[in-house]
């Protein structure tokens, strides 16, 4: 490998944020002052209450309270730490993709808490502003609803009205917004009680969330799943992913193929996840998160990308259709050091797990999300401990995918 790998070419998932997301979270500390006033013996307490809220959203998560977000004291820890890091991590997965939504589209987001993905992508897509969409935000607890949707006009001031933002308590009523162009869902699936299906019926939870995902939707349509990047949450997506391809849906991304997922999370696996560094935070979360004392050297999330019909609302990075001796990777790990002074990414491609090797050396390489091309070593060599395929640069290197 030769150069320095451009991040923000076509294939790349997770480019730098972009200066208008760093202004917009610049911003929240000051709205959620007035949004959310707290007595200053309540803020001294925020700190306890965003690690007491952390240990339930981790390890105590059995421990979780259905109706957290309706209890001031955790929609306050939400609102200054988890939202702020969930809009970050969501908007710099948005700047990967390429928006096609037509004016007057609908989004149905569903889990949506302060509408986190609506700000997200407000943030993320200034080429929507001033044309009209209709966005409708599910979650059940109407504080976090009624708090989203103060936070976003005061990111979008005048200009968001265009925008048409409704909410439901009710997951019901999406059966009465029409046929949507996109399903979004964040943070969602991981708390989800399974459906149930039909007596007598062999499908699982996924492939019955999935048809009614589907009969939500128009022809042409996409489907976002954003996860946190858990070995447990990675199973659910794939276990969603297997159902989508039986059901005629076409996994975008970030699997650059439709095999067998090479990272399913089995025990002692590697499971399909993507770490970043979030460098460009803005300082006031920097300080807060350390003040908390859950500082953040990596942001992390797993996802999944599903469109159906001729002219899907989204669209990522096209593979190439690969040469002789070519093939296409999805990096999926940040480097880690291996034998022989060399290092070492994973990566996901249609003939498995694959592990691109090269010298180790200060410049900068391919990072978690980008799509590559690769040349196949003559005489394939798989890794002793992960049987991942070894592909080195020396054997005629990767480069990134073209649109």
């Amino acid at each position: 490998m030769s150069g320095i790998y451009d991040k923000n070419r076509p294939g790349a998932l997770f480019p730098s944020a972009d200066p208008a997301l760093a202004k917009g979270l610049g911003q929240l500390p000051e709205l959620l002052r007035v949004i959310l006033p707290m007595k200053e013996k309540h803020r001294k307490l925020l700190a306890t209450g965003v690690r007491r809220l952390s240990g339930f959203l981790t390890t105590e998560r059995d421990n979780l309270p259905p109706d957290y977000m309706t209890r001031p004291e955790y929609l306050a820890a939400y609102l200054h730490y988890f939202m702020p890091w969930n809009i970050y991590r969501q908007a710099r997965l948005l700047q990967g993709l390429d928006f096609s939504l037509k004016p007057g589209s609908t989004i149905l987001d569903f889990g949506c808490g302060p509408l986190t993905f609506l700000q997200a992508m407000w943030l993320t897509r200034p080429h929507m502003h001033g044309h009209q969409y209709q966005y409708v935000g599910f979650d059940r607890s109407e504080p976090a609803l009624k708090a989203g949707q103060k936070i976003f006009m005061g990111l979008a001031g005048e200009e968001g009205n265009g925008w048409k933002i409704q909410t439901e308590k009710n997951l019901g009523a999406a059966r009465k917004s029409g046929p949507a162009d996109m399903i979004v869902a964040g943070n969602f699936i991981n708390e989800l009680n399974a459906p149930r299906s039909a007596p007598g019926e062999e499908v699982s939870a996924e492939d019955v969330l999935l048809q009614r995902w589907s009969n939500l939707l128009k022809p042409d349509a996409a489907i976002l799943v954003i996860e946190p990047g858990t070995r447990s949450s990675s199973k659910q997506l794939v276990r969603l992913r297997q159902s989508a391809l039986a059901t005629g849906w076409k996994v975008v991304a970030p699997c650059p193929h439709a095999g067998e997922c090479a990272m399913p999370g089995n025990r002692g696996g590697a499971w399909c996840h993507f770490n970043f560094s979030p460098v460009d935070i803005p300082e006031w979360l920097f300080k807060f998160s350390r003040k908390v004392k859950l500082p953040k050297e990596r942001a992390s999330l797993s996802f999944l990308l599903l469109t159906r019909g001729d002219t899907p609302p989204i669209k990522t990075a096209t593979p190439p259709r690969p040469n002789k001796g070519e093939g296409v990777v999805r990096v999926i790990s940040e480097t880690f050091d291996l034998p022989a002074d060399q290092m070492g990414r994973y990566g996901c491609s249609d003939r498995g797990l694959v592990l691109l090797q090269s010298p180790k050396n200060k410049m900068a390489g391919p990072q978690p999300g980008d799509l590559l091309r690769v040349t196949w070593p003559s005489k394939i060599q798989k890794d002793g401990k992960s049987k991942a395929i070894i592909v080195p640069s020396t054997s005629g290197g990767y480069k990134g995918t073209e649109e």
